[in-house]
């Protein structure tokens, strides 16, 4: 299949038909230049509707033809279009094994009754549809990890009412292009964080501005990089942009589609750069980011949705995430609720620290210690006498704050409202 600036082409018949009939486009597209024999002579029309009796006389002939099948873009097969990318990304919230996903959008009647309308929209543009048709055919299994990307997005935003323009898409598109640039042999399977997210970016933005994308979303995507969250323990992928440069599907995706979008294809599009929507989407970014990147280093499936819960849940109570946004998602996990309240607990006592970011309770999640992990003797609250060893670096419930190193550290008095209330919490 080669997508040019007039449509779809095939050059050969099988995957034209599979093309046709897997996707439900019998009777909705047609050509737009005739199939010739080998001697000039016409055998189907441009402009026939493609229907299965077209397709047997092309079956029957084969061989005695030149193999080429231009389909229009019509506003018939942008039709078709949205709804097979529309479907193939709902699909894979009914997928069990992706169980955060399917968590947080599972007896949500209200705001499902909404996506799919909000993802079919997301390809507004001829663009990024025949783009993403692209992914979807040739790179199943990476256009799965980018549809789970704006799912996770769109998730911490889909939760409540903001009002703000297109937030809901913008959202979802931004989570869906993030990490467009790294399809090469599998790279987008490893961890990005850091310098390795950086440069990832940099390529996956001159992509956004091909397929034409609104500035908020690259906005997005260029500085979702900066909430400096990082995975003890886990190596970056080391990327190399000019080596991602040359790969076929990027180089095709840089090249564009050439085609030209009707103003009418969506009126919304239009307007002018809106910082509120432009805040959300970037945090609704940040968020999916950290989702999807412990996600990929999760070795304990039984429980992934707990695990994520209680690092999302004190991380946000720390400040790294909004809590506008993270609460609404956090609430759709009611199962883990004793654990969720558990975690605040403990963050929120942590930050009565005198020094902010000292106090630390041990071990996470089941904390029944506080101590000074800066060790600051001359604060009022250090107990005296009480210190603690810890002979090996903490290996927390999942990557919680940073990891607690070898050493001896000084109790915290903030202890003692933690042993009072999580006994309330565990009550």
């Amino acid at each position: 299949m080669k997508i040019t600036s007039a449509g779809i082409e095939f050059l050969e018949f099988n995957e034209f038909k599979n093309f046709a009939v897997d996707y439900d486009l019998l009777g909705s597209v047609s050509l737009s230049e005739p199939v010739v024999d080998k001697n000039g002579n016409i055998l189907i029309k441009e402009k026939v509707a493609i229907k299965e009796n077209v397709l047997k006389k092309l079956e029957g002939l084969e061989g005695n033809y030149i193999p080429s099948f231009k389909l229009a873009m019509s506003k018939d097969l942008m039709k078709m279009l949205r709804q097979v990318l529309s479907k193939a990304i709902l699909n894979r919230i009914d997928d069990r094994s992706n169980e955060f996903i399917f968590h947080l959008y599972e007896q949500n009647a209200e705001r499902m009754a909404s996506l799919k309308g909000i993802i079919q929209n997301s390809f507004y543009s001829k663009t990024v549809a025949l783009s993403f048709f692209r992914i979807l055919l040739s790179h199943k299994e990476f256009f799965n990890h980018l549809a789970d990307f704006g799912l996770l997005s769109l998730g911490s935003v889909i939760q409540k009412q903001y009002g703000f323009k297109m937030v809901n898409r913008y959202s979802f598109l931004a989570g869906l292009c993030a990490d467009i640039a790294v399809s090469k042999e599998g790279l987008y399977r490893q961890s990005f964080f850091g310098s390795s997210l950086s440069t990832a970016v940099n390529l996956s933005i001159e992509i956004a501005r091909k397929l034409n994308l609104p500035e908020e979303v690259i906005s997005a995507i260029n500085n979702h990089g900066n909430s400096n969250f990082e995975i003890p323990g886990v190596n970056p992928a080391n990327v190399n942009v000019e080596d991602l440069r040359k790969h076929q599907l990027n180089q095709d995706l840089l090249l564009g589609s050439g085609m030209e979008d009707d103003a009418s294809d969506d009126e919304e599009e239009a307007g002018e750069y809106a910082d509120n929507t432009a805040e959300v989407t970037l945090d609704a970014l940040k968020i999916a980011r950290y989702i999807m990147e412990n996600l990929k280093v999760t070795t304990d499936k039984e429980h992934v949705s707990e695990k994520l819960l209680v690092m999302f849940t004190y991380n946000a109570e720390k400040g790294l995430f909004r809590k506008d946004l993270a609460d609404p998602m956090i609430d759709r996990f009611k199962e883990f609720d004793h654990a969720i309240k558990r975690i605040r607990t403990i963050a929120e006592i942590e930050n009565k620290c005198k020094f902010q970011t000292s106090a630390w309770a041990y071990p996470k999640p089941k904390s029944s210690q506080i101590v000074c992990k800066d060790r600051n003797y001359q604060c009022p609250w250090i107990v005296n006498g009480w210190d603690l060893r810890i002979i090996s670096p903490q290996d927390p419930f999942g990557y919680i704050g940073t990891a607690l190193d070898v050493g001896t550290y000084p109790k915290c008095a903030l202890e003692e409202e933690l042993h009072a209330k999580i006994k309330y919490t565990d009550s």
